[in-house]
C-alpha cells in the first residue's frame, strides 16, 4: 500500500473528532472523561522507481531522480 496514501488517511482519522472519541471509549472502557491520546507520526517518503527513504523536502530522489509525490495535504 501507497505510504503516502497511509499518511493522508492517519491524518484524515485523527483530525475527526467523533473517531477520537469513540476511540477513547474503547480503550477506556467506557469510563466517563477519559480521553485516548492519539500520537502522530509521519509515514517514510519512499521513491515510486526504486524504493529509497527519502526526506520530505526533496523533490527528486537522490538515487534514481524520480520526480518525488508529496501526500495532499489538508
Amino acid at each position: 500500500m501507497d505510504p503516502n496514501f497511509m499518511q493522508q488517511r492517519m491524518n484524515e482519522l485523527q483530525k475527526n473528532q467523533d473517531f477520537s472519541s469513540i476511540y477513547s471509549k474503547i480503550v477506556s472502557g467506557g469510563r466517563a472523561g477519559y480521553k485516548a491520546v492519539i500520537e502522530t507520526r509521519q509515514v517514510e517518503i519512499r521513491c515510486k522507481g526504486c524504493n529509497t527513504v527519502l526526506d520530505p523536502i526533496e523533490k527528486f530522489c537522490h538515487e534514481c531522480g524520480t520526480k518525488v509525490e508529496k501526500p495532499v495535504s489538508q
